[in-house]
C-alpha cells in the first residue's frame, strides 16, 4: 500500500503533501483555515476534517474520488456546515471544468436519495469586490450577489501557486 509524504508547512505537519498545496491555495487566495481544527464522533465513527475554511464550512482533501457519502452528509447535517469535498490534484481550469462538491446540511430529496448542493464547484472571486465564494462552473459567469462587479473570476493564480509548490530540501512555497 502506497503512504502519502507527511510534509510541513506553515508550522503544520500535514498527512500530505496534496494538503500542504491546498493550504498554499488558501493562503494565495486569501482564504482562512485551520487545520485539523477538531475531531468529531459520527454514528460512532470518529472523524477528523482536514480543514475548517471560518468562511465556508468544512474541507475535506481526498486523493481519490472516493469517499462515504453518508459519513460526510451526516457530518453536514449535524455541524450545520458545508462539507466542500476535493479529489485528487490541484486542478487546471483551461478546460472550464469545476472542482469541487458540496454537501449542504439536510440537502435530501423526499424519498431519501442524497443530493449534492453543488457539483463542479469551483472557488471565484468577484471582479468588483474581491469576495471569494464557491459556485458551479455554469454560474461562473452570473455576478455573485455582492457588489457592483459583473462577474467571477476564477483565481487561477492561486491554483497554479499551489500546483507548483515544492516542499523538498527546506523549499519553501511562494505565497
Amino acid at each position: 500500500m502506497l503512504k502519502a509524504i507527511q510534509t510541513r508547512y506553515k508550522g503544520h505537519k500535514f498527512r500530505s503533501r496534496l494538503e500542504a498545496r491546498w493550504a498554499v491555495f488558501f493562503d494565495v487566495a486569501g482564504i482562512k483555515w485551520i487545520y485539523e481544527h477538531e475531531g468529531f464522533v459520527i454514528d460512532n465513527t470518529p472523524y477528523l476534517p482536514d480543514f475548517f475554511l471560518p468562511e465556508f464550512g468544512y474541507f475535506e482533501v481526498k486523493g481519490k474520488p472516493e469517499y462515504d457519502g453518508n459519513l460526510m452528509q451526516e457530518f453536514s447535517n449535524q455541524s450545520g456546515e458545508l462539507v466542500i469535498l476535493a479529489f485528487e490534484e490541484i486542478p487546471f481550469l483551461e478546460n472550464g471544468n469545476g472542482y469541487l462538491k458540496v454537501l449542504s446540511p439536510n440537502s435530501y430529496h423526499e424519498g431519501g436519495d442524497l443530493m449534492f448542493w453543488g457539483y463542479n464547484d469551483m472557488f471565484l472571486q468577484c471582479d468588483g469586490c474581491g469576495k471569494i465564494t464557491i459556485q458551479n462552473e455554469v454560474y461562473d459567469t452570473i455576478k455573485g450577489n455582492c457588489c457592483d462587479g459583473f462577474r467571477e473570476m476564477s483565481i487561477e493564480h492561486a491554483l497554479l501557486t499551489a500546483r507548483e509548490a515544492r516542499f523538498e530540501h527546506g523549499e519553501k512555497p511562494n505565497t
